[in-house]
């Protein structure tokens, strides 16, 4: 604990797709005088909204919620933008006696944000393919990349381990560098754990939410304000159905087994990289919301007694 970090604490609220991340979130505010900042890509997008499961004025119940409207759809928004952003929003907070809590799963920006990366002289172009993992390429024309790009990087991650070898690239071509300097905050990490099967049956109900009418009538919007299919199909999971439903290609049952099929693949990899975030503290999530959220406070209260040691 530095000295600079004692009593500035954000909470990052974390877990899959439709783990009750915003939910629990928005229960902890009011609990400890906190204030919302969104970590999700889509999300952050202004045009949308029931596709992504934005939440809504009533499912915020009074709580502030900051970057559900910082980037555009067809506009890149990348993860040195989301940080800038979302540091702005947490000095801003804290200077008002406010505690930030993020909440998203959008691993690239809650990665870079928390655990300090120095973007350098990354070019903040707003392309979209920035930071995206590179494809097709093997572990030792990656090796040779990295160790070109950053010797200090390649030495230190497991370079047998192909995966590992082309995450180091992505955060090196985004121009992510881990910070020199101790952030001056100390973060909590709250993950939801759910289990596989029942964490699928949420997202099924999800789906159905979404399909009955909400993104239908969303993409007939975004299309009447002269969006492109193109750029509507590629905004986020759910839109490619939504236009295919329309347009006769899908039937309704044919629209939702895609869409349950890529979230359940996109709620598995997020899992995928949970297993590999440093503190994360897990709570059960299919527990009482009431026990969820008391294990929550537990977890915020400790946080503060140890800042204080």
């Amino acid at each position: 604990m530095t000295e600079s970090a004692a009593g500035r604490t954000v909470v990052a609220v974390m877990g899959p797709t439709a783990s009750g991340k915003t939910a629990l979130a928005v229960s902890l505010a009011p609990v400890m005088s906190g204030s919302l900042i969104n970590a999700d890509s889509r999300q952050a997008i202004a045009e949308l909204s029931a596709g992504v499961c934005k939440p809504s004025p009533t499912e915020l119940r009074g709580v502030s919620c900051v970057g559900l409207d910082w980037s555009r759809l067809g506009e890149g928004f990348t993860a040195r933008e989301f940080v800038e952003r979302a540091r702005a929003a947490m000095a801003s907070l804290w200077a008002d006696g406010v505690t930030p809590i993020l909440v998203g799963g959008s691993g690239l920006y809650l990665r870079s944000l928390l655990e300090g990366f120095d973007f350098g002289g990354a070019p903040m172009d707003g392309r979209p393919n920035q930071g995206r993992l590179v494809q097709r390429v093997d572990r030792e024309a990656a090796l040779a990349e990295l160790e070109r790009l950053s010797p200090s990087h390649a030495r230190t991650i497991d370079r047998q381990n192909p995966r590992r070898v082309l995450r180091a690239l992505e955060l090196e071509r985004a121009g992510l560098q881990p910070a020199q300097r101790e952030q001056a905050w100390e973060a909590l990490r709250i993950g939801l754990s759910v289990p596989g099967p029942i964490l699928r049956q949420r997202i099924e109900r999800r789906a159905r939410r979404i399909l009955d009418p909400g993104i239908l009538d969303e993409v007939r919007g975004l299309l009447a304000q002269g969006f492109s299919p193109a750029t509507i199909s590629g905004c986020a999971i759910g839109y490619r159905e939504a236009l295919e439903l329309l347009d006769g290609r899908l039937t309704r049952e044919g629209a939702l087994e895609s869409l349950i099929r890529r979230t359940w693949r996109y709620a598995r990899a997020q899992m995928t990289w949970l297993r590999r975030e440093p503190n994360l503290i897990w709570i059960d999530g299919t527990a009482d919301p009431d026990h969820i959220l008391a294990a929550s406070v537990a977890l915020v209260r400790r946080q503060a007694k140890e800042e204080f040691v």
